[in-house]
């Protein structure tokens, strides 16, 4: 048996979850309370709860301090946050002081279910569309920095030209002819282009080039 105390300062969401909760078999809701002291209170007369489901944001003591005083007082009960607030900061924070779980109020009955059993063995969960959003938003942060590395690459004249003339498929030699320059030359310049730009070989580096506008 999965034993829960609820903690939210809406008595309308309590009697909600504890309703949702209760219809599944294994699972049964101990205490519901207002806020986090109370659960303390709770806590501290030997009420044995295996999570604390708790709100984000309450009065007198809110989740995360409930979480990082739980931890501190060694009780055994996990914590689970359930919240409005879908930003990655209030979940590393949430973390960060010990809950198990951080979890978005607007999620299916399924993944709260999912979370509750995930936690019993004592790992962690985060939301999934927290963990959607904060993939996009990296995602999006590396394709900007990678443009910016990208466009603040300063070539030399010469190296424009070396590069131009590779793309072209010519080989070192007539790159030598056509420039001026000596075969070891132009094979420094090859090396020193792939070696700026980060790519592997001539063909990356041409595809590179030709990504970033540096030729046609």
């Amino acid at each position: 048996m999965i034993n829960i105390i609820l903690a939210d300062d809406h008595h309308i969401i309590r009697t909600s979850l504890k309703a949702l909760i209760e219809k599944h078999e294994g699972i049964n809701v101990v205490a519901e309370v207002p806020d986090g002291l109370a659960v303390l209170e709770l806590l501290e007369k030997g009420i044995k709860a295996d999570i604390v489901l708790s709100d984000l944001v309450m009065p007198r003591l809110d989740g995360i301090a409930l979480a990082n005083t739980i931890r501190e007082r060694g009780y055994d009960s996990k914590v689970v946050v359930l919240s409005i607030l879908e930003d990655e900061k209030y979940a590393s924070n949430a973390f960060i002081s010990g809950a198990f779980a951080y979890l978005s109020k607007d999620i299916e009955e399924d993944e709260l279910l999912f979370c509750i059993k995930h936690v019993m063995k004592g790992k962690r969960y985060l939301s999934s569309n927290l963990c959607i959003a904060i993939l996009e938003r990296f995602n999006t942060q590396l394709n900007i920095l990678s443009r910016k590395m990208n466009t603040e690459i300063n070539f030399t004249e010469r190296e424009i030209n070396v590069l131009k003339l590779i793309a072209d498929g010519l080989t070192n030699q007539e790159i030598a002819d056509k420039l001026y320059l000596s075969r070891r030359t132009v094979e420094s310049q090859r090396e020193a282009l792939i070696s700026k730009t980060g790519t592997k070989n001539s063909a990356s580096l041409v595809r590179f080039a030709m990504r970033n506008g540096y030729v046609d």
